[in-house]
């Protein structure tokens, strides 16, 4: 299924025996649970992502045929998306375009026992910008629609592209947000990029360091601290395959691209659900002048902030130069766009389409994120 930003939550009469499941200990459905609690708990873990990981580790929950079938679906598309993931990835190495498969699928193929395990929407690829002409082309010639963007050049840094079942999410930046955008440059994921052979012999993925600081950051930038678990799931999981080394050299990263306190954050939340106990935190590698500096990310944890002050300090990031383009590509997008947004209406109608869209959007600063 698709990502859900914001999935319902864990019924709480529930919240404790899924914890001990998912941290490996024996666990027994309540007997006070009522259907509406087991039918809220399959809704809810659909929608966080876990109904395929939780159906693996029991076999005595009353809920257990109802994931069944969300497992059976999920097992059924991997093979299918696996084939047409491989055919793009050749057709992208005879191009001479270098990829990195990020976040979910390439975790699905590396630190997960079956792929099918990690519910996911899309395929994630990060290209250089200056591929994205060539990967068009050849996503398009594959029979790949993708929809017309705002023009949002300096907020907007991938494409989606599908045919029939598959979604491929195109980035050439890992965030889209200039404030943590370059906390992890391609380049520099290339330069430390493993294979990930379970899915071709080409593909390459981020380094366990490196996808955890992307764990970390996606969740909080792009979805605002949302805590939907299957992500929280993939930050332990990257964590406990991790050698002390390796954790060290990600809080050292995580403290020189200023984004401690937003990975301390994630992992404290994961640890909260899926770690028998705290380890390897922030405060066991760096020093509390490192923990406790002014960090710019770390706006994206204030739960009362608004749209406008998302835009703030996007603007605050960029040069004069793309702050100015920035708010010219907000007001006005391209007429493509405006004419796919309001398919029905006359031409004559455009400049006060623009008008009306403007004084929305103006309204929406005043709104928040979340």
């Amino acid at each position: 299924m698709a990502d859900v930003s914001d999935p319902p939550p864990i019924p709480a009469l529930l919240r404790a025996p899924l914890r001990a499941l998912l941290r490996g200990e024996s666990a027994d459905w309540p007997s006070s649970a009522t259907t509406d609690d087991a039918t809220q708990l399959v809704e809810s873990l659909e929608q966080n992502g876990l109904a395929p990981l939780v159906y693996s580790l029991f076999s005595d929950w009353p809920v257990r045929s109802a994931l069944r079938e969300i497992a059976i679906r999920a097992a059924a598309g991997e093979t299918s998306r696996l084939i047409d993931l491989r055919a793009v990835l050749e057709t992208f190495e005879s191009s001479g375009i270098r990829v990195l498969i990020i976040k979910g699928t390439g975790l699905a193929y590396d630190i997960y026992p079956s792929p099918e395990l990690r519910s996911r929407g899309d395929t994630d690829l990060l290209i250089a910008e200056s591929d994205l002409d060539s990967v068009r082309r050849i996503l398009f010639a594959g029979g790949y629609a993708s929809p017309l963007t705002s023009g949002d050049t300096l907020a907007i840094r991938q494409q989606s592209f599908t045919r029939g079942g598959h979604v491929y999410d195109v980035h050439w930046d890992v965030a889209n947000s200039p404030v943590v955008r370059d906390a992890l440059p391609r380049e520099e994921l290339l330069g430390r990029a493993i294979p990930v052979p379970r899915i071709a012999p080409n593909a390459l993925a981020p380094s366990h360091v490196d996808a955890l600081l992307l764990a970390c950051i996606h969740r909080v930038a792009h979805h605002h601290d949302v805590e939907r678990l299957i992500w929280l799931y993939d930050i332990h999981l990257l964590r406990e395959t991790m050698s002390a080394d390796e954790h060290a050299r990600f809080w050292r990263l995580a403290a020189d691209r200023r984004v401690v306190a937003i990975c301390e954050r994630s992992i404290e939340l994961a640890d909260e659900w899926f770690a028998a106990a705290p380890h390897d935190r922030a405060s066991d590698w760096l020093s509390e002048s490192e923990r406790n500096r002014d960090e710019p990310s770390a706006a994206f944890l204030d739960r009362g902030r608004t749209r406008g002050g998302a835009l703030g300090a996007d603007l605050k990031a960029l040069s004069w130069r793309g702050r100015l383009k920035r708010v010219r590509e907000l007001a006005f997008p391209p007429i493509g766009f405006m004419r796919q947004s309001f398919p029905s209406a006359p031409a004559a109608a455009i400049p006060a389409l623009y008008v009306w869209r403007g004084v929305r959007g103006v309204l929406r600063l005043l709104r928040r994120v979340r």
